[in-house]
């Protein structure tokens, strides 16, 4: 691999051959099958790259961590149907780096906005379900209103083995930074690791606080693939709902992955967030 490209995919995301959907007329079919998150990832990938739209989803292959036994995912417990008619000139979205690059290891401040933002509007604006969710946390688990906070995310167990972490320490200066030229802001730490989130509320003290809205774990196995979760339709609105909610806060720290692009694309610009790569 030449020094440019891995510098192009290191900002701007890489270019895969992998098949990750299949266009069937007017239906995407999603054969990804990982986090939920990174099934988005790659779904908004292949939304862009379609001639046709508005194209339904199916997601009948994928969402298997996130869907009971016995029981379909259904797609449109999450995200509403897209219109009818779509409200961006979707013909520009194939010649976009959207459709060609899958950036959730990038750098967001480089994202394509414009485009990823018509995107996220037509395909994956909250279900009335994911919405009233995220309203009961907003209401009855943040101390304060979302614009007094300052969301630190980090992912823990097995995220190493895709891209190098930075250090906690880090995270903790960045917020302490935040923190110092705002008074009235509240630290929001949200971790699947309970010894991350432990270390980062210590070293926060009385300016910080968690929810237990998700589940968290002492080992490196990814959570969705655990016995933690005992209802996983209920994990999966929890983690819709918290991943919008943070990506609405005043400020975000988090870190390089599926939840932390997701985070990005929710607010739609990188105002406000930082980034550790």
């Amino acid at each position: 691999m030449g020094l440019w490209k891995k510098i192009s995919d290191r900002l701007l995301g890489y270019e895969s051959s992998r098949e990750f959907s299949v266009p069937q007329n007017s239906t995407i079919a999603l054969t990804h099958d990982s986090g939920f998150f990174s099934n988005c990832s790659v779904l908004l990938k292949a939304l862009a790259a379609s001639p046709v739209h508005p194209v339904t989803i199916d997601a009948a292959k994928s969402f298997r961590h996130f869907t009971n036994k016995g029981e379909d995912f259904n797609w449109y417990r999450f995200f509403r149907p897209s219109p009818p008619v779509i409200d961006a000139e979707s013909s520009s979205w194939r010649l976009s780096r959207v459709a060609s690059r899958l950036p959730h290891h990038s750098v967001y401040r480089l994202l394509d906005y414009t485009t990823s933002n018509a995107l996220v509007l037509n395909y994956f604006s909250l279900s009335e379900q994911v919405q009233q969710r995220a309203d009961e946390i907003l209401s009855t688990m943040l101390p304060v209103p979302l614009e007094r906070i300052l969301v630190l995310c980090v992912r823990g167990t097995d995220k190493q083995t895709e891209v190098r972490q930075t250090s906690l320490r880090r995270y903790v200066r960045k917020a302490k930074t935040a923190l110092g030229r705002r008074k009235d802001l509240t630290v929001w730490v949200q971790s699947d690791q309970e010894q991350i989130r432990d270390y980062l509320l210590d070293k926060l003290g009385s300016r910080g606080f968690s929810v237990d809205v998700l589940p968290v774990t002492g080992d490196s196995t990814v959570i969705h693939r655990t016995n933690l979760v005992h209802d996983k339709n209920e994990f999966a609105l929890n983690l819709v709902a918290t991943t919008w909610l943070m990506s609405q806060a005043s400020k975000v720290i988090t870190y390089t992955g599926n939840v932390g692009y997701w985070i990005a694309l929710f607010r739609g610009h990188s105002r406000g967030l930082i980034q550790l790569r």
